[in-house]
């Protein structure tokens, strides 16, 4: 039988350790992204035949867009619990210094389904990277706020219209070029604030070109092919370009 915790470890506010039978939380994450870009993909094979490229990427990349604007309302809400978290790693660490990542820390599934668990865990941990993510006046926070607000609802209509006819080829062009433009040139100007400010200095190498550049690059590379691919719509009058 567990034994219970002790009045010294209650007392002390430590964290009790997690419940067994549980997954690290990069497992669910995995699941989320291979069950939902999956499914698109196969839904689109069964309605047109075909397996596109250009939809399975922009499919992926919506799905996961649709993760992370859940994430950054969650940023805006629980802004002043990864206030506290990032004093508290900084305090513990020093600055500059990144936390054991959440990703690889085993996860309840009321956690899962918990916005203060993804704003708290999430932001809390990338401010040890850059603190911008601590600050609500910053542009760090206010941009991806901003994505959170304004690109949950046509990620899922891009993803869904690339499949099944929800919108007119031109339309949908419309909604992804504009939507995609706001999503590339947000992270142009992150990367710009990041590194004129020479937040890079302050933290390890491995984490520039390990965390802050690819985790950041997706929401460019991606976005300029999901530009492209709605200009084709738009100009083309039709869907053959992920069809």
């Amino acid at each position: 039988m567990p034994r219970a915790s002790s009045p010294a470890r209650r007392r002390s506010g430590a964290t009790p350790p997690p419940a067994t039978g549980t997954l690290p939380c990069l497992v669910y994450v995995v699941l989320y992204h291979a069950l939902g870009a999956g499914s698109l993909a196969y839904y689109h094979f069964e309605r047109h035949g075909v397996v596109s490229p250009v939809q399975f990427a922009l499919a992926t990349f919506c799905v996961l867009n649709a993760w992370i604007c859940v994430c950054e309302l969650a940023l805006m809400i629980h802004c002043a619990g990864i206030r506290k978290r990032y004093d508290a790693n900084t305090k513990a660490l020093g600055a500059g210094r990144l936390p054991p990542v959440f990703l690889f820390a085993p996860v309840t599934l009321r956690q899962l389904v918990s916005l203060e668990y993804w704003g708290v865990e999430m932001w809390g941990t990338y401010a040890a990277l850059d603190p911008a993510y601590a600050e609500t006046a910053s542009f760090g926070f206010c941009v991806d706020v901003g994505n959170g607000v304004t690109t949950l609802l046509p990620s899922i209509l891009f993803a869904a219209g690339m499949t099944w006819d929800v919108l007119s080829a031109r339309w949908l062009g419309m909604l992804g070029l504009v939507s995609f433009y706001q999503e590339l040139y947000g992270t142009v100007v992150y990367f710009f604030q990041f590194f004129f400010n020479r937040k890079d200095k302050r933290i390890a190498r491995a984490h520039v070109l390990g965390v802050v550049l690819p985790a950041n690059g997706i929401w460019i590379a991606l976005p300029a092919l999901g530009m492209w691919a709605s200009a084709r719509m738009i100009l083309d009058g039709s869907l053959a370009v992920v069809r």
